[in-house]
């Protein structure tokens, strides 16, 4: 996999998970569950990717 994908991947995964400590700071619950979810989401799409384009490769 490109090192660049890859490390966009990781940037946007750390993003989120900076947002929800932000949030939960706030203590706005269902934020925190929405960022969670998209979180859960964010994750397991990166590892499809990683996975299929080392495949190719």
């Amino acid at each position: 996999m490109p090192l660049t994908l890859r490390t966009t991947l990781c940037e946007i995964r750390d993003g989120l998970r900076a947002m929800r400590k932000i949030v939960a700071a706030r203590g706005h619950i269902e934020a925190i569950q929405g960022l969670d979810a998209l979180i859960g989401v964010a994750e397991a799409e990166a590892v499809q990717a990683i996975r299929r384009i080392d495949l190719k490769n």
